[in-house]
């Protein structure tokens, strides 16, 4: 197989039937031109407008959190069941 080292621009040839860690390297330079691969990780994540554009979905640290109450925080269970029927 044919490989062009992008350091210092010479091609070269290796045999890939006996491929060795040595053979990683360029015979003209010493370039570590095999990179490890990267295995894809699964991540969750929320896509949006630009931040810079609309920063409504970006939480800042600086400011205090408003009060907020929810419907079921203030409630026991006998009002709870009244209240939605």
């Amino acid at each position: 197989m044919a490989f062009l080292c992008k350091k210092c621009k010479k091609a070269f040839r290796k045999d890939m039937s006996n491929y060795e860690e040595s053979d990683e390297y360029c015979p003209h330079c010493d370039n570590h031109y095999v990179i490890e691969a990267k295995t894809p990780a699964p991540v969750i994540g929320v896509e949006g407008e630009d931040a810079r554009v609309d920063a409504r979905m970006l939480k800042d640290d600086r400011v205090k959190a408003k009060n907020t109450r929810s419907f079921f925080s203030q409630l026991d269970d006998d009002e709870l069941a009244d209240k939605l029927g």
